[in-house]
């Protein structure tokens, strides 16, 4: 659903819209409402396409949480569940176990295990449901988990959930209210997927990764020239905010 309402009203298309508005308007000479049309539209292809706005938008959605250090949490003797939160994959049985898993979904894993060495008695879990594959998501990342080192009996699985908000179900069927869990996942979702677990009763601790923007804004030539990486900052960026106001909503 959100993925279907962030392709109507991205900026682009809107634009494209007022495109094809302002040359109705010029045809039916209405000079003046065509030469808005035309303004409006070229500043959102604009705003859309260079790295001006998206950039922005997306360091205010990083920052929400810093990177994940060990020390910051306080000694437990029950396991520290380390939930990998699902981003596609493609069973191949002629593919490594890490190449089946999306760049997105590695990256996670790849932070997750970066936590379970550091954690004594950690568990890491693999989430996300069966989409028309061999084997579910939640399998693939654990035999991903097991590629990288992580012992079979300190790999779980959270099978059957095809959203955050189903993920943080999933667990705390699993685990039961009040339990700690640390989220592996893109830095930009991170705001969105604590604002879920928590709303699950749950004490989630954010292990964000795949950041986006990873150095300090600089302003240049390029960041004023359109580009396709800039319009799909410019995706992923209306992605969250739409999906945090659906999360708003739904826990209202």
């Amino acid at each position: 659903m959100t993925s279907l309402l962030t392709y109507f009203i991205h900026p682009v298309f809107i634009s494209i819209l007022l495109l094809l508005l302002g040359v109705f308007f010029r045809s039916n000479g209405r000079k003046k409402s065509a030469r808005v049309s035309f303004f409006l539209s070229a500043s959102l292809f604009f705003g859309a396409s260079t790295s001006l706005v998206p950039n922005h938008l997306i360091r205010q959605l990083e920052s929400s949480y810093p990177v994940f250090e060990p020390g910051q949490l306080t000694f437990s003797d029950e396991p520290m569940p380390i939930i990998v939160l699902g981003a596609g994959y493609g069973y191949n049985e002629k593919l490594s176990p890490l190449s089946r898993l999306s760049t997105t979904t590695l990256g996670r894993l790849v932070e997750a295990v970066r936590v379970y060495q550091a954690l004594p008695g950690a568990k890491v879990a693999g989430s996300a449901g069966l989409i028309h594959q061999s084997i579910n998501q939640a399998q693939a990342i654990a035999e991903g988990a097991l590629a990288l080192g992580v012992l079979p009996s300190d790999t779980l699985q959270l099978r059957g959930a095809l959203n955050t908000w189903e993920e943080a179900g999933k667990f705390v069927v699993r685990f039961g209210k009040g339990s700690r869990v640390v989220i592996a996942t893109d830095a930009i979702h991170m705001r969105r997927a604590m604002m879920l677990f928590k709303a699950r009763g749950l004490q989630p601790i954010a292990a964000p990764t795949n950041h986006l923007i990873k150095t300090e804004i600089h302003l240049n030539l390029f960041d004023f020239l359109p580009s396709t990486s800039s319009l799909r900052k410019t995706e992923l960026v209306m992605h969250e905010h739409l999906g945090i106001l659906w999360a708003k909503w739904v826990l209202l």
